[in-house]
């Protein structure tokens, strides 16, 4: 792979890890602070999670943003304070008179977009403070609803008091509340038993490493795994500049549609982002829309610039 200053890598978290916990194995293994992430998981859950290192950085808003893809193990029947497995068992029930049928047609009403309340253990932020730092001291937590997208949520098995889920989401979405209102719609609650990302945009956790096997890498074979930021951006449209233009933007310069060859102010693809390409690096990444550009001169805005 060519060599790049930072790129993306993927890990395959096991369950019992925090998100932090495999960012500090792979500072530890690269010998370097700067490394971040786009999007934790809860210590229960597994799966992917996308570590950007060096320059790329830089791109945490822009993966993060992409729709993610899980598999979630609703258990029916138990309520807890988490709406997971790790929190305060709240309510029990019989869950045993729900019919597959029923909680298929249930699913449907779960699809497209819908509003969300967040779990009161989450990270949302309340007058300033996490929602988990009030829950954890026994105060009751009232959050508003989020709209979210679910583009996909589909039964692949049942067996009370037991369902397994698979969904494609936007991101925000919370597995956890979808599995408590579940259990609300059934009438005997439930909390989420098990969760497992699979994907979050093109990257799939087929592509990742254990998080176990980190530190049995050396500092080059996990550099050797790093994902260029231009492929991790597979999705944007790509506009290539010269050498002399590449050098203009890193010095803040601000170029227009024309300048670029591309049609002033139209794209929408992506939320109107574009990725300026030179000789095969990134150099920065540019909104077409123009919200704070000066659209008689058709001039974009730079949104991160790489040097």
């Amino acid at each position: 792979m060519e060599n790049v200053d930072g790129g993306i890598l993927l890990i395959d978290k096991q369950e019992g890890e925090t998100s932090h916990d495999v960012v500090q194995s792979v500072r530890k293994a690269l010998s370097t602070r700067k490394v971040g992430h786009a999007g934790t998981l809860d210590p229960f859950a597994t799966g992917l999670l996308v570590l950007l290192v060096g320059r790329c950085t830089k791109l945490s808003a822009f993966i993060t943003e992409e729709h993610k893809t899980y598999e979630a193990l609703v258990r029916f029947g138990v309520e807890t304070d988490t709406y997971d497995k790790t929190g305060k068992v709240t309510r029990e029930a019989d869950p045993s008179a729900i019919k597959r049928q029923d909680l298929e047609q249930i699913l449907s009403a779960f699809t497209g977009e819908i509003d969300q309340v967040p779990p009161p253990f989450s990270a949302v932020k309340v007058k300033g403070r996490r929602a988990y730092e009030m829950a954890r001291k026994g105060k009751e937590v009232e959050l508003p609803p989020r709209r979210v997208f679910v583009y996909e949520l589909v039964l692949e098995e049942f067996e009370i008091p037991f369902a397994r889920l698979r969904l494609r989401c936007s991101s925000g979405t919370y597995v956890r509340s979808l599995a408590s209102d579940l259990g609300k719609l059934m009438g005997c609650g439930a909390h989420l038993s098990e969760l497992r990302r699979t994907q979050i945009g093109s990257f799939h956790v087929e592509q990742a490493i254990s998080s176990t096997a980190i530190l049995k890498y050396s500092a080059e074979a996990l550099r050797a795994r790093l994902i260029n930021p231009i492929q991790a951006l597979a999705q944007m449209a790509e506009v290539e500049i010269t050498k002399s233009m590449a050098e203009k933007v890193r010095k803040g310069y601000r170029p227009t549609a024309n300048e670029l060859g591309i049609k002033p102010l139209t794209s929408q693809k992506n939320k109107g982002f574009i990725k300026l390409v030179c000789d095969g690096q990134l150099v920065a990444v540019a909104s077409t829309r123009g919200s704070s550009a000066d659209k008689t001169n058709n001039v974009v805005t730079l949104k991160r610039v790489f040097s």
